[in-house]
């Protein structure tokens, strides 16, 4: 097929996480109209904010990040300097190994230096793709809306392996590849106490036990301090047992560890939730940014590509829309 200029070319990227958005935002830049799918009311996947209705936030995915890559290093730095970002220095306990070096989170919330990523990008939110089809030279997006679905040229799926891997069906040489990947789920606590919670730290980790992580909320910057806001992790093992329980059965049995675990009585609670993840911590990546087709038509991304790090996943997503550029100017 020849393509005369970017227009010509239909893409579809399924998912406005920070995977899909890196890569959109990089085709839009060289002159192309990407069109992303994202089963959520909002972007950013796990560098989710979960707003409850009483207007308390918590960030319940995603609790920070860190930038090493060029790219993303100007990304965060830009956003920094336009206060889409910021440092976040929480207190922690002499014996946690974890130091806050670096952690960077995005204003309001998680996904906020996402936001540029996006401008000028068409985001269909709420929008759940159900299937992809092979049509000859192009592919067939089917979602919940539209089951007799869209033809596209090219089609970028950055969902995790597992997911992809159920869209993916007709393409067993991929699912081959998405099988070697492992990702671990993670359980959440959120709560918010009326009072301050009275512990020396703002975030602490765990190697080893039932819980991995947790956090205050509330310490972040430009967060609202009218509540004490908590989110609590649960271990990959921890979680993993208890993956199939109910939204409100995984919030009691972590607010049962959560005050085990710190050994004082908490004060009133306003406010406690679950949340299930059932794709969090990529163990074992794929070793390479991404998959294509043998006929440079499909690619398919994510952090679990290279590992557990949001960076990961936008490292993925440029590579992903280079290899596109590359598959129509070559």
């Amino acid at each position: 097929m020849a393509y005369e200029t970017p227009a010509n070319t239909s893409i579809a990227v399924i998912g406005a996480g920070v995977c899909g958005l890196a890569c959109a935002n990089l085709l839009k830049s060289r002159g192309y109209s990407p069109d992303i799918f994202e089963k959520s009311r909002g972007i950013g996947g796990r560098m989710a904010t979960r707003r409850a209705d009483d207007g308390i936030a918590f960030d319940h995915g995603a609790q920070y990040v860190t930038a090493r890559n060029s790219d993303f290093k100007a990304l965060m730095a830009e956003a920094i300097r336009d206060g889409s970002a910021d440092y976040w220095y929480p207190s922690q306990t002499a014996s946690n190994t974890s130091k806050a070096q670096g952690w960077m989170v995005g204003i309001p919330g998680m996904s906020g230096f996402l936001k540029p990523l996006a401008n000028g990008i068409g985001i269909r939110l709420s929008t759940e793709v159900t299937g992809i089809d092979r049509m000859s030279n192009a592919w067939c997006i089917r979602t919940k809306t539209s089951p007799n679905g869209e033809i596209f040229d090219k089609v970028v799926v950055t969902a995790p392996a597992p997911q992809a891997h159920t869209l993916l069906s007709s393409e067993p040489s991929v699912g081959r590849e998405l099988d070697r990947v492992s990702i671990e789920p993670c359980l959440a606590l959120m709560i918010a106490f009326e009072e301050s919670l009275k512990v020396k730290f703002d975030a602490q980790r765990w190697d080893s036990g039932d819980l991995s992580w947790v956090a205050r909320n509330s310490s972040k910057p430009k967060r609202d301090h009218s509540g004490d806001c908590w989110v609590v992790h649960a271990s990959p093992l921890w979680s993993a047992k208890h993956i199939e329980l109910e939204r409100d059965d995984i919030a009691q049995k972590l607010l049962s560890l959560f005050k085990n675990t710190l050994g004082i009585d908490l004060p009133s609670i306003c406010h406690v939730s679950g949340h299930k993840w059932r794709y969090a911590l990529t163990t074992s990546p794929l070793g390479k940014p991404f998959l294509a087709s043998e006929d440079k038509s499909l690619f398919v991304g994510g952090d679990w590509c290279l590992g557990a790090r949001v960076e990961y996943a936008f490292e993925s997503g440029q590579a992903i829309a280079s290899a596109v550029i590359d598959s129509l100017t070559n």
